[in-house]
């Protein structure tokens, strides 16, 4: 028989993903050690507090957990799995009390290409490994532009969660002078990671490129008659 996480941390799990990817969620579960946990705090809270603002992927809330604790599934395991179910495995593993988990997680995030998955690469932007924000960075910079559909999901995200950048951003700031593995701390010209990863998301957002689709015209104002 297999096992699989407790009522509880299933529903943790599954609340992470918007509903339409959640069949392929309950499925990947079955991947992860019955013993894993699940912090009920979520990637918004902050300050040992609860956030007042969601987390939405194209209008759907996500209710992606701070932190979770599972051991990386084998390969073997893995290699049966579909491309959105190792997905689902990953992104689960972005948030993982592991820092190594999370960098090799959000890198097998970086070549999927779906909407869903852009917050769990955002939210890493926030924490002390400057290794992942360098990635997100390099991603945006480099490889988002040449995907323009998924170029779109990271923009509209980003404009549909302003709140969320601004918590995520407030965290990099911070972490900017308390991470002491990163070889840069002291030089106040250098970009952290993190914060030159969001600049890039946010450009990317607000400023637009060739294949952008901008936002919409503001409705045309009419004087009216006297």
């Amino acid at each position: 028989m297999i096992e699989v996480p407790t009522p509880t941390v299933a529903g943790l799990l599954l609340r992470a993903v918007p509903q339409p990817v959640r069949r392929d969620a309950h499925a990947a579960m079955h991947t992860l050690a019955p013993w894993g946990a699940v912090s009920a705090q979520l990637v918004q809270d902050s300050g040992g507090g609860v956030a007042d603002h969601d987390v939405h992927v194209d209008g759907d809330p996500v209710h992606i957990p701070f932190r979770t604790s599972f051991p990386w599934p084998s390969s073997a395991v893995l290699a049966r799995m579909g491309t959105r179910r190792r997905a689902v495995v990953a992104a689960w593993m972005s948030r993982s009390e592991n820092a190594g988990h999370r960098q090799r997680a959000v890198r097998d995030l970086l070549c999927v290409h779906e909407a869903w998955v852009v917050p769990f690469v955002v939210a890493p932007c926030g924490e002390y490994v400057h290794e992942i924000g360098a990635d997100v960075d390099r991603f945006v910079r480099t490889e988002l532009g040449r995907h323009p559909a998924l170029r779109h999901a990271y923009a509209r995200f980003v404009r549909d969660n302003p709140r969320f950048l601004a918590t995520t951003r407030h965290r990099a700031v911070t972490f900017r002078h308390l991470d002491h593995r990163w070889p840069h701390r002291g030089d106040p010209d250098r970009t952290y990671p993190q914060l030159a990863a969001l600049d890039a998301l946010c450009a990317l957002a607000y400023r637009g490129g060739q294949d952008y689709p901008g936002d919409p015209a503001p409705p045309r104002v009419t004087a009216a008659a006297s």
